[in-house]
């Protein structure tokens, strides 16, 4: 996709309150028709789901499933305040999406400028800027367990890194991804894009970053982790449901 037809597709989703890859669930667990059933819970508790996940398409047919709230974009003293501390102009994509769109909180958890989308630990791209880390590189988004997303802004080619500190590797857990800001959000965009990932090689026994052959194998495991659990939860409720009716028919008020 070219830079417009991202930018602008980008800003669809968002004026359509579909922009994120997490939605909020109503608790429940798949029947066996894959049917989403609530289970009993506090109103305001929730689950965060995967967009487009079996969970999300079946509570989402129940009515299960809470609307993204609508995304504000950032002044200009705020994105201007991140270009300076960067030392360098962000991307014209990424300032524009900011400018225009949102401060974040739009695809993959991108990170927003002074007053936008945090991480789980409530900071901005702009509080994760460290001079400890290589110069250029902006975080532009947050996927979990210490997990970002790096644009070098420092190149006009705006190519993105993978941070992954669970190797173990300290400041070794920077490494290339090989695509541009726009074939990043390009792929987001059309449910390809995979979190960054540092996998020791088989033959080299040296830490790289996952190609797509071992994003999907971990994929595939995870879904069948899902699935046996999900599986475990159905077969669960009727069981505790027939033993409760068999305890009220006999008189046990447990």
């Amino acid at each position: 996709m070219r830079e417009e037809e991202v930018f602008q597709a980008i800003a669809d989703r968002v004026a359509a309150l579909d922009y994120s890859d997490e939605v909020f669930v109503r608790p429940g667990y798949l029947d066996a028709d894959g049917g989403w059933v609530l289970t009993p819970s506090a109103d305001d508790v929730r689950w965060l789901e995967e967009r487009g996940s079996q969970t999300h398409l079946a509570a989402g047919a129940v009515g299960a499933v809470d609307p993204l709230p609508p995304l504000e974009p950032a002044c200009a003293e705020a994105v201007a305040g991140a270009e300076r501390l960067l030392g360098h102009p962000l991307p014209p994509l990424l300032r524009r999406l900011y400018l225009e769109v949102a401060n974040g909180g739009f695809g993959p958890g991108v990170l927003g400028v002074a007053g936008g989308y945090t991480d789980d630990l409530e900071r901005t791209a702009v509080d994760r800027l460290d001079p400890r880390e290589p110069s250029g590189l902006f975080p532009v988004a947050y996927w979990g367990c210490a997990i970002y997303s790096y644009v070098d802004c420092s190149e006009p080619s705006a190519m993105m890194w993978g941070f992954d500190p669970n190797s173990g590797l300290a400041g070794r857990s920077f490494f290339p991804e090989g695509i541009s800001l726009t074939e990043w959000l390009s792929r987001w965009l059309e449910g390809r894009l995979r979190q960054p990932m540092l996998v020791k090689d088989p033959q080299t026994r040296v830490w790289r970053g996952a190609t797509d052959a071992e994003h999907e194998a971990q994929a595939r495991e995870v879904a069948e982790l899902v699935g046996r659990i999900n599986g475990a939860l159905a077969d669960a409720k009727p069981e505790r449901k027939g033993a409760a009716d068999s305890a009220v028919a006999h008189g046990d008020p447990r």
